[in-house]
């Protein structure tokens, strides 16, 4: 028996494209991201999802919402899966971080950083720690599609694959509407897919 995770990041928004730190920021879909959504949509129509749980962000809720439709179910959303709140950098691009702080940025060779009045990192892992347990234990042996955002499907996935707690994860979630795939069996969790934007291929929602 396996519990299917299908891990999502959101589609493609204009704070993207600049290279903006989002957190909590409620930022939408522009219209790249909404064919992305589209795109993933109609990847994953004959998948058998069984549950779609979501960011309350709207950059994730946009994309659950055209997830779900091909499989006639009601997104669940909830702020437990959002971004990590970064903060003082909100709205900054990285340039600017790294003007506004160096030497928070000069620190962070490991990959950490703490955006002053935001969320630490032991924070953020104990909250989506929790909601990763939580789905879990409500949707046993089903598959399930969680939307949400980079830093925190990296926070599960790092966990996953055992990485050393001191360092941030060498991998990358940065394509928009990536899909990574945990299998959580009797034996343990299984990462098994990592941020494949294949539905993104041939022009189909661009780059």
């Amino acid at each position: 028996m396996t519990t299917t995770l299908l891990l999502i990041r959101h589609g493609l928004t204009d704070w993207n494209m600049a290279q903006r730190w989002q957190g909590h920021a409620d930022i939408p879909l522009n219209e790249t991201g909404r064919q992305q959504a589209a795109s993933l949509a109609s990847r994953l129509a004959g998948w058998p999802i069984e549950a779609i749980i979501s960011s309350d962000l709207q950059r994730c809720a946009q994309t659950a919402v055209a997830l779900a439709a091909p499989h006639h179910l009601q997104p669940i959303f909830t702020p437990h899966w959002r971004e990590r709140h970064v903060g003082d950098f909100e709205g900054l691009t990285t340039d600017e971080v790294q003007t506004r702080f160096p030497e928070l940025w000069a620190n962070s060779s490991r990959g950490f950083v703490d955006p002053p009045n935001g969320e630490a990192f032991p924070a953020l892992r104990q909250r989506v720690l929790a909601a990763y347990d939580t789905v879990l234990a409500d949707f046993n042996n089903r598959m399930v599609a969680i939307v949400s955002h980079g830093g925190t499907l990296h926070t599960v996935i790092r966990e996953v694959i055992g990485l050393n707690g001191e360092v941030y994860g060498r991998f990358s979630l940065r394509g928009n509407t990536g899909l990574s795939v945990i299998e959580v069996t009797s034996r343990g969790a299984y990462l098994t897919r990592l941020n494949d934007t294949s539905h993104l291929e041939n022009g189909r929602a661009g780059d």
